[in-house]
């Protein structure tokens, strides 16, 4: 199968890279931007393409991966360009928020349509061709199984996730939950540790154990089963002082430790109610 992009950002490179791992052929990459698509092409091997009409006719797979707020426009220009004689292509997106009707216009003209949205966080595509062989994607229902698809993932070694078509924004607020505003909730610990009187820049190297210890814990537990802290130990006192400490030296913290301490104990008081 020959696969092929168009976008040319830390998704689709890494995609292109994983994939000729596998044994796939990487056809090439089409953006405005040439020189982008010069750089993926050098990366993966592959062709540089100057226009996607020309893609579309070499590849059998193609891949829209242009930031979300692009897709429908780009799914609408393709639709607009010659169609193959022989159409046995499959088209797909690879968002997490955008369902697959955003390919209509492509869907109508008689290609096949998926979107498959790897759950990984993409910022070196190196780095992420490396982590994807054992990346989850999300696979949004639809009436008719695309077999091509499932043959494909089957093929790589990656599993799947069956996602509503309804739901597909609530499924990607939970990715950005886990994969954005953990980061978000790591930066508020930098800053208390270093309002603490640690070392700004030994904060990370020194947490580092922690947080890996805490990801750990979650491979084979649920999330209560996790948990440590005082929280979970009914430690009432010791939560008291956070608070007193947070009142007195970062009042801005307040709330969202609050809030975080609320959702824990709704975690632990659904998971006693599931005993």
């Amino acid at each position: 199968m020959k696969i092929a992009f168009i976008g040319t950002g830390n998704v689709s490179t890494a995609l292109g890279l994983y994939f000729k791992t596998k044994g796939f052929e990487i056809q090439g990459y089409y953006s405005r931007n040439h020189q982008s698509a010069e750089k993926a092409a050098q990366l993966t091997h592959s062709h540089p393409y100057i226009s996607p009409e020309e893609l579309i006719n070499d590849s059998q797979m193609i891949w829209i991966t242009t930031p979300d707020d692009q897709i429908e426009k780009v799914a609408r220009q393709l639709s607009e360009l010659p169609v193959p004689q022989k159409n046995e292509k499959l088209i797909l997106h690879a968002s997490g928020v955008h369902s697959l009707e955003i390919l209509n216009p492509l869907k109508d003209k008689g290609y096949q349509t998926a979107c498959a949205h790897p759950l990984l966080a993409f910022s070196n595509p190196v780095l992420a061709q490396q982590k994807l062989n054992n990346v989850w994607f999300g696979i949004e229902k639809t009436d008719e199984e695309n077999q091509q698809l499932t043959d494909f993932f089957n093929t790589c070694g990656n599993k799947t996730l069956s996602i509503d078509s309804d739901k597909k924004t609530l499924y990607h607020a939970a990715a950005c939950v886990l994969s954005n505003y953990l980061v978000t909730l790591l930066n508020a610990s930098y800053r208390m540790f270093e309002k603490s009187g640690v070392a700004k820049d030994d904060i990370q190297k020194a947490t580092t154990p922690l947080l890996e210890s805490v990801i750990d814990n979650l491979k084979d537990k649920n999330c209560a089963d996790a948990l440590t802290g005082p929280i979970k130990r009914g430690d009432e006192k010791t939560v008291s002082m956070h608070v007193e400490s947070l009142s007195a030296f970062m009042p801005e913290m307040l709330e969202l430790y609050t809030l975080m301490g609320k959702e824990t104990l709704k975690m632990l008081a659904s998971a006693l109610n599931r005993i």
